[in-house]
C-alpha cells in the first residue's frame, strides 16, 4: 500500500473521528498505545501485535498487527510524541477495503481526565467503496468498546501508571 501522510489524514475521501474520556494522566494513556502487546489488553478485535523493525518506538518504526475480520496490517509510524501523539499509516494489508489507510490517535489533559481522540484516513478501494456505510459503523464500535476496555484497565492498574 502506498503510505499516506499525516495531512491525508484529515482530507481523505473516508474518514472516521471518535473521542472518549478516560481519567488518569496522558502518560498512562500513551503506554497502552506506546506498546504493540498492549493493543491486546484493550483492543477488542486485535489479535497479534509486534514490532517487526530494528527501530521501534520513534517515527519511521514499524509494526505487524493481526484483527479479526479486516486481516493483517503492516504500519509505519508517522507521529511519535508521548503522552500526546501517536500516529501510523498502513504499508501493507491484506483487506481488500482500502488501498490507502491511516490513523491518528491524540491525547489531550482535561483536569483529571484525558481525552482520546481516534480519527482513520482511508480511500477506499472499488470493493470498500459500498460498505462504508457499514466500516463507519463497525469502526466506531470497535473505538467504544475499545475505550470501555482501556477504561477498565486504567481504573485497575492505576490511572497514573498503567
Amino acid at each position: 500500500m502506498p503510505p499516506m501522510t499525516l495531512a491525508e489524514i484529515e482530507t481523505a475521501p473516508f474518514r472516521v473521528e471518535q473521542r472518549a474520556r478516560l481519567r488518569g494522566s496522558p502518560e498512562a494513556v500513551w503506554k497502552n498505545l506506546a506498546e504493540p502487546a498492549r493493543w491486546l489488553d484493550w483492543f477488542p478485535m486485535m489479535h497479534r501485535a509486534t514490532w517487526t523493525s530494528d527501530k521501534t518506538a520513534a517515527v519511521g518504526a514499524e509494526r505487524s498487527v493481526a484483527l479479526r475480520v479486516f486481516g493483517k496490517f503492516d504500519e509505519r509510524i508517522l507521529a511519535w510524541d508521548p503522552g500526546e501523539r501517536f500516529a501510523f499509516t498502513m504499508i501493507a494489508s491484506t483487506s481488500p477495503l482500502a488501498k490507502r489507510m491511516a490513523e491518528d490517535w491524540r491525547i489531550t489533559r482535561h483536569g483529571p481526565e484525558v481525552e482520546l481522540e481516534w480519527v482513520v484516513g482511508a480511500f477506499p478501494t472499488t470493493v470498500g467503496r459500498p460498505a462504508t456505510p457499514i466500516l463507519r459503523a463497525v469502526l466506531r464500535q470497535m473505538f467504544a468498546r475499545g475505550t470501555a476496555r482501556l477504561r477498565r484497565l486504567l481504573d485497575e492498574r492505576g490511572t497514573q501508571v498503567a
